[in-house]
């Protein structure tokens, strides 16, 4: 079983008066990246809600956002009237005094953090294990949503790796020719080269001989067919992070498949491999999208 790395879930219930709105999204990552927008009564727990996201979780680009709704949600609200007053005096003589016209002077000092304060700093230890339970919920929705498109990921690489492995018998079909046309086609340019009558016949086809071994594909086939085999093996594991076990084996098989490419001179057997290559890099693809 294999997991997607993209996913989405979300938790809503109420305590104590207040409606509670978890939602955690996963993009495509190579490492951990999480990143929590929340109210700021619940700032001192980012430190344990980042740990339980990693832990769950694992890895991608995860974004947490707790939205609270109700009576006190973010805590006691204070404005000091006399402050922004002092403000705005100063501002507005000091842009009459510069010839700025229309300065948005509100907007700048509603920013300004001693006008505007939250009174409370964080929630009891009730509410944040009611909290850290909505955050599993919402955990456990987005692992469920990852398996589902897991299972899918995990369909189309079967076939493409199918593909590539029912592929290595079709290049057989083509060997014997492709040797045939080889030993024809150098004693063709050795005769037009030197003559006939100049030419070693058991010299030649001992250098055929050598030539043909190099350019032999047998041990690339073998591989070629163990590496699928392997991957699959892999994709069945039952193992949730099989990500990188599965980029390595696809790093194997390109090496194998271009070693084919570059062995073969015989078009037939390239159009084979081309194929095979298209196949590999649509697996590629598939392959950053999985845990």
């Amino acid at each position: 079983m294999i997991l997607s790395m993209t996913g989405y879930g979300k938790c809503v219930e109420s305590y104590n008066n207040k409606s509670y709105v978890v939602e955690v999204k996963s993009l495509n990552s190579k490492t951990s990246d999480i990143r929590v927008k929340m109210p700021s009564i619940l700032s001192d727990k980012e430190f344990s809600i980042r740990k339980l996201v990693q832990d769950e979780a694992i890895r991608g680009r995860l974004e947490v956002i707790i939205n609270i709704e109700g009576e006190n949600a973010n805590g006691d609200f204070t404005f000091n009237a006399p402050l922004f007053k002092a403000y705005y005096a100063e501002l507005s003589k000091l842009a009459g005094e510069l010839g700025i016209e229309n300065p948005d002077i509100f907007s700048a000092i509603m920013r300004v953090q001693a006008v505007t304060q939250s009174g409370v700093a964080s929630v009891s230890e009730e509410e944040w294990n009611a909290v850290q339970k909505m955050i599993e919920k919402a955990l456990k929705g987005l692992e469920n949503f990852r398996k589902d498109e897991g299972a899918v990921l995990a369909q189309d690489l079967i076939q493409r790796i199918e593909s590539i492995r029912t592929s290595i018998p079709k290049i057989e079909a083509f060997e014997s020719a492709r040797i045939e046309r080889l030993k024809d086609r150098m004693k063709k340019n050795l005769d037009d080269f030197l003559g006939s009558d100049k030419v070693d016949q058991n010299r030649f086809e001992q250098e055929i001989i050598m030539y043909l071994e190099r350019i032999d594909v047998t041990e690339e086939k073998i591989r070629l067919a163990q590496h699928c085999e392997y991957f699959i093996n892999q994709l069945h594991s039952g193992d949730t992070q099989v990500g990188k076990i599965l980029n390595f084996i696809a790093q194997e098989i390109g090496r194998e498949v271009n070693t084919l490419g570059s062995k073969a001179q015989d078009s037939d057997m390239q159009q084979i491999v081309v194929s095979m290559k298209d196949e590999l890099e649509k697996i590629k693809e598939q392959l950053a999208n999985i845990l």
